[in-house]
C-alpha cells in the first residue's frame, strides 16, 4: 500500500525531532557547545514554536528508560531554550554585532508574517524570509543563543 508524502509541518516535525538527538548526542560528546546546538534548532522551524512543542510533547511521553543515547533530558533541555528562540524571547548572536530574532506579526491585510530579523550593533538591517536568505548575508554556524535575555 502506497504511503501518502509528509505534510510540509510533520516533514519540519521528523526533522527537529531528528536533529534534536543528533544535537543532543554532540553536546552530551561534548563536541559541541549548547548555546550553538540551540540556535541550529531554532533554525530548524524558524517562526514555528508550535512544531517545536509538538516535538517536546512527543519527547516527554516517552518513558527515560526508554532510550539510552541520546540524552532524553539534553535532548527536552535543547528544544525548551529552541522554543524560547522561536517564540522571539530570545535572540540568536553572532560575531561583529549581529543579532538574529524571530518575529511573527499580522500585517496590515491580515497575513500573519514569519521573520528573521538581522541587526547589526542594534541597528536593523533586513528581514529574511527564509533561513536560506539569512545564510547569504551571514555565517549561520556561528550563531549562538544570547546568554542574556534582551532588554525590553
Amino acid at each position: 500500500m502506497p504511503s501518502r508524502p509528509l505534510t510540509a509541518d510533520r516533514a519540519l516535525e521528523v526533522r527537529l525531532h531528528t536533529r534534536a538527538g543528533t544535537e543532543a548526542s554532540a553536546v552530551g560528546h561534548r563536541r559541541a557547545d549548547r548555546a550553538v546546538a540551540v540556535a541550529a534548532l531554532a533554525l530548524v522551524t524558524p517562526c514555528r514554536p508550535d512544531l517545536v512543542r509538538t516535538v517536546l510533547d512527543r519527547l516527554r511521553s516517552v518513558p527515560q528508560a526508554a532510550v539510552e543515547w541520546p540524552p532524553l533530558s539534553v535532548q527536552i533541555d535543547l528544544l525548551e531554550s529552541s522554543e524560547r528562540v522561536t517564540l522571539g524571547a530570545v535572540r540568536l548572536t553572532g560575531p561583529g554585532g549581529v543579532t538574529v530574532e524571530h518575529v511573527t506579526y499580522t500585517d496590515k491585510l491580515g497575513y500573519t508574517r514569519r521573520v528573521l530579523r538581522l541587526r547589526r550593533h542594534g541597528v536593523f538591517v533586513r528581514d529574511y524570509r527564509t533561513v536560506t536568505e539569512l545564510g547569504r548575508e551571514i555565517d549561520l554556524a556561528t550563531l549562538r543563543e544570547q546568554e542574556d535575555p534582551p532588554e525590553g
